[in-house]
């Protein structure tokens, strides 16, 4: 008979327990996994529903054509940028923008004011940091609000009319109109126009469509209302946002009149935070309280009150940022654009001084959005599908397979996060089971062909090029973005602005795909702002047309060249893209009131003083011809004249000019070579001038010149002259060249000036005669140096009378000799100027000048001789004031012959 002991259980019940143990056990082991951060493996986890299955965090989706196909970004802490004004201590901006650019920050909205709002819509739009330090540093800041265009992009006789300043009144109602500021900022607005257009990403229905959301702040001059612009046209509204009062005008904007953002909010947090952003980065660059030594100008003085009250309100939205990265200690002024470079590092030094506290701000705003961040897992083995980065990480974590580690939710979640973002993958999950970490990924379909739609201006093949895919390789979500960006700055580059790609599509079975691309083709143009000026005077100088393919290059000039007539205060234009392909292109003008008063002072010590007025319009009928009556009154010469003239007839470069003229002026006759007076006359002239010429591009031209005349010479004491009255008709030829950077202190540039006249008297009184003139000068510089080369050559029949004989004297031409002390048939004059500056400051530039010159005029050819040739040396100092240049010279001619020469005004 079998016993059992009571000491020993049965071993049906010893295995039982055994089994329910290991159960109990297995249990226990999954539920903590699942709910513990320091708990035990995952490993051990034997139900399916707690299985730990982790996923990318999603955000926003992208869809052609900004991308081959839809993907998903990943989802990050909503970060937002507040860039205050502060004129170029902004730029500092751009630097902050380069070390969040290089750490990684994310940024999804910026908020900008004045300088803050162009640095940051430039950004937004698809500049990169070191893009925009580039444009820092090349722009010429210094001559960014100087509205008035370079001499040489004017037509010859824009050139000539620009050439004698003088002080002018504008009219409207016959009620004089002051400027509302210094500059009207046409050139800021062509500038920023430009940068706009050459970005990556072109919105004008809403910034949101920009690369990163962008809103620019503004103030409303009628309201008085801080206004948030958030769409149209982004250069506009840069310029609105920095329109400082008194620097630059007020820009128009449907029924708003907008100046400097900074007015109202110019460290903008508040706007920030009310549009959802998590962490909001706070810049300012606002500016300290200006030095007594710096009020001196209207504008300062403005920059000194606003500054003065926006210090409390900058305070409150300091305060308000979640990081601050301020730059008060900088004791530079609003417009000291000296040394950007310098400004650039303060910013990113100052961003990386922050940038632990930014990543921590990050970091806790991203843990927030994971709610299992904190679990710690551990693991023997990582399967991964073949990607190197991500393996490489992971095998290090987690050891040697095999090899127990703790890995946490967050560095599985970072890694099924970053392999998400490679963009080779369309879905990736990491799946926990047991001992394993598995990685599980669908991978995006092969291409295995591409093929461009729509293209006129590139080849296919050359926009192939632009890609970094190739054929037979898998699909990437990233590459294909920056693919698609080449493209379209392939355009852009050429001036294309409004290229974009209109559709991407993509065949999965076949592996083939399209892209279809935009190329921006002119539907319409339409005109704002006219007033009196008609149509066809825009259109000739915006010589885009409907039809046309939209060019960035052709459109700045058409707008210069609009500036350049003088009729428009400012000219610009923006682009609506139209749902159907295509745009409309709007050219935005405001006219200047036409009617103009213009007076004129000039003193001289060979010919006295004399004074000017002159009266008319600009724009007759609205056609943009000019027509003035001028009188002149001077101790010695006296002018009254009528004058018609048209720049351009019709849409060609041919120019025609009318003017009725009497003069009266009184001559001295010398003994020549020692300016001893023999006698003084009075040179009366009366007539007619027509000149129809040709514009040659921007330096030049050719004219044919018609002309008939009364001509009397009437004695007032001495000798030296004929007297008694001649009337002729001529007929002449010339040709001018002219690319001089300006007309007075002229740095670089030449000017040529080639004549033929012939003349024929009345009634057969005396025979024809006929002359020929040359003139060519260079000047080059290096720095504060300019070297000036002048030769000069003319010649006359000898029957040629002597009202139309050649007069050389004075300090323009000899140093040493009076005005017209030599009159003859036959000219050589040549002159060798060194000239230096002394000194730069605004309105008050200084120089100091040495020059030989050599030369001779003879009566009879058979005189001529080059021993006959006189010179002369002469020694000046001259100031660029606001009244004109302001001149003292010392001429010695021979050796013998001292003059000195005083000189003020603009001579005319």
């Amino acid at each position: 008979m079998n016993s059992v002991s009571p000491n020993r259980p049965p071993a049906a019940f010893v295995l039982a327990l055994v089994l329910l143990v290991i159960c109990f056990e297995q249990d226990v082991a999954a539920l903590t996994n699942a709910g513990s951060s320091r708990s035990a493996s995952a490993a051990d986890s034997s139900r399916a529903s707690e299985i730990p299955v982790f996923t990318p965090r999603l955000g926003k989706q992208v869809r052609p054509p900004r991308a081959f196909t839809a993907f998903y970004e990943l989802a990050h802490p909503r970060v937002g940028l507040a860039l205050s004004g502060g004129g170029s201590r902004c730029l500092v901006h751009i630097g902050v923008l380069q070390a969040l650019e290089e750490n990684h920050i994310q940024i999804d909205l910026i908020v900008g004011t004045s300088m803050g709002s162009i640095l940051g819509g430039l950004y937004a739009a698809g500049y990169s940091a070191r893009q925009l330090r580039d444009v820092a540093l090349q722009l010429d800041w210094d001559t960014l609000m100087q509205d008035e265009p370079s001499r040489r992009d004017l037509l010859l006789s824009q050139k000539q009319d620009r050439d004698r300043t003088y002080l002018q009144l504008r009219l409207r109602g016959w009620q004089p109109v002051l400027p509302r500021a210094l500059t009207a900022g046409q050139k800021l607005q062509s500038v920023l126009t430009e940068l706009t257009l050459k970005a990556n990403y072109w919105a004008s229905s809403s910034y949101d469509n920009l690369r990163i959301p962008f809103r620019a702040m503004a103030t409303d001059v009628y309201s008085g209302k801080e206004i948030v612009i958030d769409r149209g046209d982004l250069a506009e509204a840069m310029c609105a946002s920095a329109a400082i009062p008194f620097l630059l005008s007020p820009v128009p904007r449907q029924d708003l009149l907008l100046v400097d953002g900074g007015l109202l909010n110019n460290i903008p947090v508040d706007v920030v935070r009310r549009m959802g952003m998590e962490i909001v980065i706070a810049v300012d660059a606002t500016s300290n309280l200006r030095a007594k030594d710096n009020l001196t100008a209207p504008w300062e003085f403005a920059d000194q009150v606003t500054t003065i009250m926006q210090q409390e309100h900058n305070l409150a939205q300091a305060r308000a940022a979640d990081v601050l990265i301020s730059f008060k200690n900088d004791p530079r002024h609003s417009l000291d654009f000296t040394n950007p470079d310098s400004l650039i590092q303060a910013g990113y030094e100052q961003t990386l001084a922050q940038m632990d506290r930014i990543r921590k701000l990050c970091a806790n705003a991203q843990q927030e959005a994971n709610d299992s961040s904190d679990a710690l897992y551990t693991v023997h083995h990582v399967d991964l599908p073949g990607n190197g980065a991500a393996e490489s990480r992971l095998i290090l974590q987690a050891g040697s397979n095999g090899v127990a580690r703790m890995l946490s939710a967050a560095q599985i979640q970072a890694e099924v996060d970053d392999l998400y973002a490679g963009g080779d993958y369309r879905e990736v999950r990491a799946v926990l089971q047991r001992d394993t970490l598995r990685f599980e990924a669908q991978k995006n379909p092969i291409i295995r062909s591409v093929q461009f739609t729509g293209n006129t201006v590139y080849s296919a093949a050359l926009l192939f090029d632009c890609l970094q895919t190739r054929l037979g390789r898998a699909l990437n979500h990233k590459r294909g973005q920056q693919d698609l960006t080449n493209v379209v700055e392939k355009y852009r580059q050429d001036g294309y602005a409004l290229a974009e790609i209109r559709s991407v599509s993509f065949e999965e079975a076949t592996g083939a795909l399209t892209i279809e691309v935009d190329e921006g083709r002119i539907v319409d143009l339409v005109i704002e702002g006219l007033h009196r000026t008609q149509e066809f005077v825009v259109l000739r100088e915006f010589s885009l047309e409907a039809g046309e393919i939209f060019n960035s290059n052709i459109a700045r000039e058409g707008v210069d060249r609009l500036h350049n007539t003088g009729i428009f205060e400012k000219a610009s234009y923006s682009l609506l893209r139209l749902p159907s392909g295509g745009a409309l292109v709007k050219i935005k003008v405001e006219e200047k009131p036409s009617t103009i008063v213009r007076l004129g002072g000039f003193h001289e010590s060979e010919r006295g003083s004399r004074v000017f007025t002159e009266i008319g319009t600009e724009n007759l009928l609205g056609g943009g011809n000019k027509l003035f009556v001028h009188g002149n009154l001077g101790e010695r010469d006296q002018v009254a004249r009528l004058s018609w003239r048209a720049d351009r007839i019709a849409r060609t470069y041919l120019t025609l000019s009318t003017s009725l003229y009497h003069e009266r002026r009184n001559n001295v006759t010398y003994v020549p070579g020692r300016a001893m007076p023999l006698g003084e006359y009075a040179d009366r002239r009366a007539g007619m001038r027509a000149t129809l010429g040709q514009q040659v591009s921007r330096w030049g031209g050719l004219a044919v010149e018609f002309r008939t005349e009364e001509v009397r010479l009437r004695s007032i004491s001495g000798s030296g002259y004929p007297v008694g009255t001649s009337r002729f008709n001529s007929i002449a030829v010339r040709s001018i060249l002219d690319t001089r950077d300006r007309f007075l202190f002229t740095r670089t540039g030449r000017f040529l000036n080639v004549s033929y006249e012939y003349f024929k008297p009345y009634h057969g009184t005396s025979a024809s005669f006929s002359k020929f003139q040359a003139q060519v000068e260079s000047f080059d510089s290096i720095g504060p140096h300019t070297l000036h080369y002048r030769l000069t050559g003319g010649t006359a029949e000898e029957n040629t009378p002597f009202y139309e004989q050649f007069k050389l004297g004075g300090p323009h031409e000899i140093y040493g000799l009076r005005d017209q002390e030599f009159v003859g048939r036959h000219l050589v004059l040549g002159s060798i100027e060194y000239r230096y500056q002394l000194r730069k400051r605004p309105w008050l530039d200084t120089y100091i000048s040495l020059r030989y010159d050599w030369g001779g005029v003879w009566v009879d050819r058979r005189d001529t001789s080059y021993r006959k040739i006189r010179n002369g040396a002469g020694l000046g100092l001259a100031l660029d004031t606001p009244l004109g240049p302001f001149g003292v010279a010392f001429g010695l001619f021979e050796g013998r012959q001292k003059r000195v020469y005083v000189q003020l005004g603009h001579a005319f």
